[in-house]
């Protein structure tokens, strides 16, 4: 059997593996809770894990690595807002979450803000999320075509490995819920950072004897900080990075699902350490190797060339396999989060659905296939959809960003602080929408433009009005127990 051959064998084990341990889960789902927060009982290891691998899907593997490719060690420096956003919302805003028991970022906006400021999240959340499961099973076949790239041309292929990858998802997602997620997320995460950082192994000793070529054939720009392109530039990029998907509906549903605020804590501030601490170097060893191999070479073919050039056949396909599923990582995830605010924002709250647990569970059922059918068809038909997504980003971070910090940190809770976040978050919102299109936008991010926007007018209402409302934050539903 070629080397080829039992690359892609393990790749196809590997993939099936993943789909039955996620599938055997359903046995476990006794009801709602289980099927929308693993049952709140995760320890801080397996967050720790299901955070890491839903970060690193496509975009935070093959993406990262190519722009390292073309930018250098700035890429290091702006990719870090990837991890840093998991330290700060461990740190201050998951145990929040955690502790009122809450399901998603618009149960949250309710619970502190009240109904208009919810309502605005919710149509933001249903948007944000459908569009991410869409944009990362698209990825997939993405991802196919840089591992096997003889399949890049043929259009028919790739639309196939999509509908395979997003029902291996929609199927093992539909029956076992976040506790499936989080059992797959476990394994993809610890081969993929085991499997990269062997590549790493194999890459320092043949880059440690290449130090004048090194210095003769890669620009000067690739070691500085700022990539030669201006420290405007690497700073908005980095907080575009860290602001991007800070409160993210997918990481907002974790935040609920620890055993408690301690293990909370622990599992989401780790995700974000251990990475922050990892993958800069992971990208920067194997995209200095790419460029000093395969010059010239396609960015997003980098990382692939890379495994398959230093790795032997067993650990190529175990490496690509979970790379393919760390892309089906973010779209389960993703997934789980869009059942969690249609069945808990939509279906109960707005439109009172109150449960019988067995109905409502089977509604979450229901809702997840279909929500994952919608996603594959506009993976399938919509080639822009990562426009679309981040134009979802630029939406996102301006309205939700700047009122979840004045929930964290202030204890205001009146009518007055309803009408100044809702004020705040629509202005936000429509100023982000007119600076986008305008063209200014070019030269500095809409994301990070949108939330300066949004810090300041929710600053101009406490200008004008510093102490009014004596109202006191809502009460933790559990108590508080740590």
């Amino acid at each position: 059997m070629s080397s080829s051959w039992l690359t892609w064998s393990i790749v196809g084990a590997y993939l099936v593996f993943i789909f039955v341990k996620g599938v055997a889960k359903a046995k476990k789902v006794q009801g709602l809770d289980d099927f929308l927060v693993a049952g709140r009982d995760v320890g801080w290891f397996f967050l720790l894990c299901t955070m890491g691998a839903t970060v690193i899907g496509g975009g935070a593997s093959i993406g990262a690595i190519a722009k390292t490719y073309e930018w250098g060690v700035l890429m290091l420096l702006v990719s870090s807002g990837w991890y840093l956003h998991f330290v700060f919302s461990g740190l201050l805003v998951a145990p929040v979450f955690r502790r009122a028991r809450l399901y998603t970022v618009a149960g949250y906006f309710g619970w502190r803000f009240g109904e208009g400021p919810r309502r605005v999240v919710l149509v933001l959340s249903l948007l944000f999320s459908v569009f991410i499961v869409a944009a990362q099973m698209a990825a997939f076949g993405s991802v196919l075509s840089a591992v096997l790239p003889e399949f890049a041309a043929n259009e028919t292929a790739l639309v196939v490995c999509i509908l395979v990858g997003g029902a291996l998802v929609v199927i093992y997602s539909t029956a076992g819920g976040l506790l499936a997620v989080i059992q797959t997320d476990v394994y993809q995460f610890v081969i993929l950072l085991i499997g990269l950082l062997v590549t790493v192994a194999f890459c320092v000793p043949s880059l440690v004897g290449s130090w004048e070529r090194i210095s003769d054939e890669i620009p000067a720009s690739f070691f500085v900080l700022d990539g030669a392109k201006g420290w405007g530039f690497a700073i908005t990029t980095f907080l575009a990075f860290f602001l991007g998907e800070t409160f993210a509906p997918g990481y907002a549903t974790r935040y609920c699902v620890g055993r408690n605020v301690r293990e909370t804590r622990i599992g989401i501030v780790g995700a974000g350490a251990l990475l922050a601490a990892v993958f800069p170097a992971i990208l920067f060893f194997i995209a200095l190797y790419g460029r000093l191999h395969f010059p010239g070479v396609d960015p997003q073919q980098v990382l692939p060339r890379v495994i398959t050039a230093l790795n032997s056949p067993v650990v190529a396909g175990m490496l690509v396999g979970a790379l393919l599923m760390a892309v089906m990582s973010s779209a389960d995830s993703a997934l789980n989060s869009a059942t969690a605010i249609f069945v808990k924002d939509l279906f109960e709250h707005e439109l009172g659905w109150r449960r019988n647990e067995a109905r409502m569970l089977r509604r979450a059922r229901i809702c997840s296939a279909a929500l994952g059918g919608v996603a594959i068809l506009v993976a399938v038909a919509w080639q822009d959809v990562i426009a679309l997504l981040l134009f979802t980003y630029q939406l996102w971070a301006p309205a939700v960003i700047v009122p979840v910090c004045v929930g964290i940190f202030s204890k205001r809770a009146d009518p007055g602080l309803t009408r100044d976040v809702l004020v705040t978050m629509l202005v936000a919102i429509v100023v982000t929408l007119l600076y986008r299109w305008s063209p200014f936008s070019v030269s500095f991010d809409p994301t990070v433009f949108g939330v300066a926007v949004s810090l300041a007018m929710y600053g101009a209402f406490m200008v004008r009005a510093p102490h009014r409302g004596a109202g006191a934050a809502p009460a933790p539903r559990d108590g508080g127990r740590e």
